[in-house]
């Protein structure tokens, strides 16, 4: 029998069959890592030796068999789940009884998305998504169920049932709707007919209620621009003409199969504002919902709430509303390049709104993390903002301001210090005067922790809900996690993200015990054990004299790391201006199955521009696109073929999707000493005056001779396409793409074309952005053109 000799050094953990064989890769091991001067941390599996999983299938991720089941409750109170099962059911989870009871059987709801009770309790909401396939807007189709009866009602507005979004007031059973880009308001279900509050709606042009084109083309952004006050009498929405922007057509072939239909392609025609063009006029209006009733519908007045003066009125963006109170709307606007913010409070009795807070990035732009949280009575709010520490850098803080009632001046307190962010504002426990926040934690932004603190301590002390939190299957730590609060902060629901196989479990508040899992994905977990898993190393990599990379590389189980055999390195590239890569996540993705079938590495990249660092480093690529974390993806991939002995220089690809398509474009282009043999682009942004406007001149300010027209023309991908090499580039798009048009890859393949450029093209005919009909199809394009690229 074998003994078997086990040894652990800062995260390293190798088990191995001969004494010998340790002492010397401890040796080896430890001269290596101080002569390159990275700091490296392993995470190993315990595979036994001598016995060989086998590794995740392309048809095991396409079936989505490792999907990981995350929180798919909605909190009705503090005490109530509802939540959709695996048979289609639709169940009220009561945790004070640890028990489910059937609210809407199977038959009914299981052809539904999106479900919501009204507030007494009486109805349920079910909609689903009935767009066709050659729409760009969204139409949902909407069903009231009566709880007592089951008497179902299809929502009906002049004569159609398709609708743009739906949802219950906060008390009673009213309803809100927008169809065909109008508002309509039901203040009872027992009313025959809604009340129609806005009749400026127009197809494809003017939008009330619900965002433009431009505006969802950024995700970060909300598709529905509705706000109700917390009794529902009063109500707040944006509006958008679409009038004076150009449109971009998008065809739709369709197909042949059935019918003549597609004889022709489909043509989708849409206002969209790209770079440097006209964006939409956007306004917010309020309206007593109260009075409209009332009156039965003849009383209905659209109150404008103005941006402030220093705004220019056709050049702005609504960014955040909200009702604190039921007097007060707070409105946080911003400039069109979205360096200035201005937060409005209108009072609704006076009809006056007065800016409490100004917010201004010289170098760089306003970063967005939720809404300005508004706390006691409107009279304080929370907010994150980046604060001066002891590195002299600025890192986003938690912060409370106070407003001072005689003279609307203002005075900013920090609630949270050192190197690290805070993320996210979740939930504000009045009563108690508690905070509840994710933040990552010092010098590591690839955790992500929960924590609550008390504004009322003059030396606020943070708590950690999570740090002690272990995974269910492993019983590891907990690294990344995810956080929602109850109505009224009660209970608090926690994912426990990773690096393991995430659990979500409920936690009272109050003494942060736990109350019940409400997800353990174990099934999951088992089928991912009996698989090959990758060996993970993290690395900090020197960039600058101020700044450090992040790197994840993910090696094969059995790799031998001494260097005598080299293995092919992909790097999976995005980067784009706040994003993230290098994270304690549990993930397993094409990443994964390359690992783990064909012998590959497979790192991640975090350079300058990205999220969760000093905002010195975050706003390097201010104006700069395509520089810094272009060269940063170049220059440490170089690095880890210098430093890492088992690593094959020769053999090294980079691809990337959306940005990330452009990142590896643009590497491949500015890649003077052949650090990558080959690269691919998957829908890639190509020329930044192509993109959408608020996107790209939020990060790249507007392309005129008076702003930043050099930054555009040495982003471009277009005009240096004749810098990549022939049989090294794989270009991929679908035709249907309506977020990064496929106009991008018609103009870079056009110009390789013109400099008698060899490459590969695919394209994906009526597929979207995401290509995800034909994914099964795309990662085996991509692995046979690695495997020609890199024998």
């Amino acid at each position: 029998m074998q003994q078997e000799n086990e040894f652990k050094m800062e995260g390293i953990k190798l088990t191995y069959s001969k004494k010998f064989l340790i002492i010397g890769l401890l040796i080896i091991t430890v001269l290596f890592l101080l002569f390159v001067g990275i700091i490296v941390l392993f995470h190993f599996n315990n595979n036994t030796v001598g016995y060989k999983k086998s590794g995740i299938t392309i048809n095991e991720l396409a079936q989505g068999q490792f999907y990981i089941k995350l929180f798919n409750g909605t909190w009705i109170d503090d005490n109530q789940i509802l939540f959709k099962d695996e048979d289609g059911n639709l169940l009220i989870y009561e945790i004070d009884k640890s028990q489910s009871s059937v609210l809407i059987n199977s038959t009914i709801a299981s052809d539904f998305d999106e479900f919501e009770i009204s507030a007494d309790n009486e109805y349920a909401l079910l909609s689903k998504n009935v767009k066709e396939d050659y729409e760009v807007f969204n139409s949902i189709e909407c069903r009231v169920i009566n709880l007592s009866t089951f008497d179902e009602t299809l929502l009906t507005i002049n004569n159609s049932t398709n609708h743009q979004h739906a949802r219950w007031t906060p008390e009673g059973n009213g309803l809100i709707v927008v169809h065909k880009n109008n508002i309509f308001y039901l203040p009872k279900i027992e009313h025959e007919d809604f009340y129609q509050i806005t009749k400026s709606g127009r197809d494809n042009l003017i939008y009330n209620g619900v965002c433009d084109p431009s505006y969802t083309a950024d995700s970060s952004k909300w598709e529905t621009v509705i706000w109700l006050s917390p009794s529902g009498k009063s109500m707040a929405f944006g509006y958008f003409d679409d009038s004076k922007i150009k449109k971009i057509n998008i065809p739709y072939y369709g197909n042949l199969n059935d019918d003549l239909t597609y004889q022709y392609p489909w043509l989708n025609s849409f206002h969209y504002s790209k770079a440097g063009s006209i964006i939409p006029v956007s306004k917010l209006f309020y309206v007593d919902l109260e009075l409209v009733a009332n009156s039965d519908g003849k009383n209905i007045k659209l109150i404008r709430i103005k941006q402030p003066n220093k705004l220019a009125i056709n050049n702005t963006i609504l960014n955040d509303v909200e009702f604190p109170t039921e007097n007060i709307i707070t409105i946080n606007w911003k400039n069109r390049i979205q360096n200035e913010s201005y937060i409005v409070a209108y009072n609704i009795e006076k009809s006056i709104d007065k800016i409490v807070f100004k917010n201004y990035q010289k170098n760089g732009w306003i970063i967005e993390n939720g809404a300005p949280h508004f706390i006691n009575n409107a009279t304080e709010f929370l907010i994150i903002l980046p604060q001066k520490q002891i590195d002299n850098d600025y890192w986003n803080h938690l912060a409370i301001v106070k407003i001072n009632k005689t003279d609307g001046n203002t005075v900013t307190n920090n609630l949270t210090s050192g190197r690290f962010v805070v993320t996210e504002i979740i939930g504000w426990d009045e009563k108690k005067s508690l905070v509840y926040y994710l933040a990552t934690v010092s010098d590591d932004p690839s955790q992500q922790q929960f924590y609550r603190l008390s504004t009322l301590d003059i030396d606020p002390k943070p708590e950690c809900l999570s740090c002690n939190i272990k995974s269910k299957n492993k019983a590891s730590a907990c690294l990344y996690n995810e956080a929602s609060m109850s109505p009224f902060n009660e209970r608090f629901v926690l994912t426990c993200g990773g690096p393991d196989v995430p659990h979500i479990s409920i936690y009272n508040s109050n003494d942060s015990t736990e109350i019940t899992t409400w997800m353990d994905n174990l099934k999951i977990a088992k089928l991912i054990n009996e698989k090959a898993q990758p060996i993970e190393m993290k690395l900090k990599v020197p960039i600058s004299a101020d700044f450090k990379a992040d790197v994840k590389l993910l090696i094969p189980p059995d790799a031998d790391l001494n260097g005598s055999i080299k293995y092919p390195l992909i790097i999976y590239v995005y980067a784009g201006p706040e994003s993230f890569q290098v994270t304690e996540e549990f993930k397993v993705d094409w990443g994964t199955y390359l690992v783990t079938n064909k012998n590959f590495i497979y790192a991640v990249i975090d350079g300058r521009g990205s999220g969760r660092r000093s905002s010195s480093m975050l706003f390097s690529v201010y104006k700069n696109l395509g520089t810094f974390e272009i060269y940063d993806q170049i220059n440490v991939t170089r690095y880890l073929q210098n430093k890492l002995p088992f690593i094959d220089e020769k053999k090294t690809a980079i691809w990337g999707w959306s940005y990330g398509g452009y990142a590896a474009g643009m590497s491949m282009a500015l890649d003077k000493k052949n650090t990558f043999k080959c690269g691919i682009s998957v829908a890639p942004v190509t020329d930044w005056r192509l993109y959408n406007s608020e996107y790209t001149e939020n990060y790249m300010g507007l392309p005129t001779l008076d702003d930043n027209f050099n930054g555009y023309e040495q982003a471009q991908l277009i005009n240096k396409a004749k810098n990549i090499k022939s049989n090294s580039y794989y270009l991929i798009h679908g035709t249907f793409d309506d977020n990064v048009h496929y106009q991008n890859s018609l103009l870079l393949a056009d110009e390789l074309e013109k400099n008698n450029i060899i490459f590969r093209q695919q394209i994906y005919t009526n597929e979207n952005h995401d290509i995800n009909n034909l994914a099964a199809h795309l990662y085996l394009s991509m692995e046979n053109f690695l495997n020609d690229c890199l024998n």
